[in-house]
């Protein structure tokens, strides 16, 4: 595709609006509150994983589940990661409530309360004197209801915002201290909102023998399904890089939509490691072939090329982008390289991290990598981060053995574009010097 009909295609009407409903999508109050509710959580997610590191290290002096110093370590994990949808169900109505603007508070609240109606259920426990105890169930707080967690944040707070704006609230003068008058204006919304989420779970348990909360997780695992599959995998990433392309940033597109079932199965591995059974796979890891090499596409590899190029556009790129690379950051490289509308790289832009996922599906068919189970939401530098998520370093060599792989994808259509912007600072000079 020459640069005329890339510059027609980008302007095109399908374009266009993709570009606008990309825009839309960003700036809407329910898909802004889904980012904003899942990074407010991150840091109980970093600190899951520093727990589940030293656990782990633990391992090697001994430590083990049952011993007082391993379980006294890992309640921190069980009180963060353990229970992460908890805390995500009071984020998402927080940050909803601040848009739509009703009390934030109140709506993050209520949202709690329903969820654990929905997701902790009392049980009935004998105790040693023979008699009973009634207790709350928390296994269903942790990462497998994050899709109830969302769906109650969001639409709990819809129903306060309804009620409110009907004026279904209790009437007090305005003589009374606004910390009282917001307590009681909460009353007939969040009552509302426990009737219908705890009224609807018991009715869809009377008929169907199914909790609600087990309801919506197996509706919304459907098409999560057939995303975290080969074919829906190197679509999701084909995506990504499109979007990248294209100057929309497609790590964070589609993040967004795997995060649920990326959390999910990383909270499943932990418990399986904690536990000392063998961990599961998953699809989902194969997202780490984008960016194993200097984050989207791989571009490590093309900051050591150009760091010395004779042409000085991508040497100065080059030297810029090289020490962000080593931590995954290759903005620097897609907006000023630049790889966004240049059609000669977005050849290995796409290819580079389509063979690496091949070659890493291969190397977990046949045991050569270890699962991952401790997730990390940072930029760490390149390899390390690869070991930190699993604690194994075959995992580790996997990450460095993709580099000359890398290089070698890249390496053809450098030369040809470093040609071209030789050539075109070579006019330049030339024509200024006229």
């Amino acid at each position: 595709m020459n640069s005329g009909a890339l510059e027609r295609f980008a302007n095109s009407k399908f374009m266009t609006k993709l570009q606008e409903f990309s825009v839309k999508l960003s700036t809407s109050p329910a898909f802004s509150t889904l980012s904003n509710g899942m990074g407010a959580t991150m840091g109980l997610v970093m600190i899951g994983a520093v727990v589940q590191i030293i656990c782990a290290i633990g391992g090697f002096f001994g430590w083990k589940a049952g011993d007082t110093v391993y379980d006294s370590i890992y309640l921190v994990y069980n009180m963060t990661m353990g229970i992460l949808a908890f805390f995500l169900a009071f984020s998402l109505a927080y940050n909803y409530a601040k848009k739509l603007k009703v009390n934030p508070l109140q709506s993050g609240f209520t949202s709690m309360v329903c969820f654990l109606l929905l997701c902790a259920p009392v049980q009935t426990v004998a105790l040693a004197d023979g008699t009973t105890k009634q207790v709350l169930d928390f296994a269903g707080l942790g990462s497998s209801s994050i899709f109830v967690a969302i769906i109650v944040g969001m639409f709990s707070v819809r129903i306060t915002k309804f009620a409110v704006d009907h004026n279904w609230m209790l009437r007090l003068p305005d003589s009374v201290p606004e910390g009282v008058l917001n307590g009681f204006n909460s009353i007939i919304p969040a009552g509302i909102n426990i009737i219908l989420w705890y009224g609807l779970s018991l009715l869809i348990e009377s008929f169907t023998g199914t909790t609600l909360a087990n309801l919506i997780i197996y509706v919304l695992s459907i098409p999560i399904n057939y995303l975290v599959s080969p074919v829906g995998m190197v679509i999701v990433l084909l995506l990504a890089q499109l979007f990248w392309f294209f100057g929309i940033h497609g790590t964070t597109v589609i993040y967004s939509v795997l995060m649920i079932p990326m959390l999910e199965v990383y909270a499943s591995n932990a418990e399986l490691a904690a536990a000392g059974l063998p961990l599961q796979f998953s699809f989902i890891f194969l997202m780490g072939a984008n960016g194993i090499m200097g984050g989207a596409g791989n571009t490590l590899p093309v900051c050591i090329m150009g760091y010395k190029s004779k042409s000085e556009q991508i040497r100065a790129v080059s030297r810029a982008s090289l020490v962000p690379g080593f931590f995954g950051i290759n903005e620097p490289m897609v907006f000023g390289f630049p790889i966004m509308y240049n059609p000669i790289l977005l050849i290995p832009f796409v290819l580079c991290p389509i063979v690496v996922m091949g070659l890493m599906g291969i190397a977990y068919y046949f045991g050569l990598m270890a699962y991952p189970s401790v997730l990390v939401m940072a930029c760490m530098p390149l390899i390390f981060q690869n070991y930190i998520t699993t604690l194994d370093w075959r995992n580790c060599v996997f990450a460095i053995l993709m580099f000359p792989v890398c290089w070698i994808i890249w390496y053809p259509f450098f030369k040809l574009y470093e040609k071209q912007c030789i050539a075109n600072e070579k006019a330049a000079a030339e024509a200024d010097a006229e």
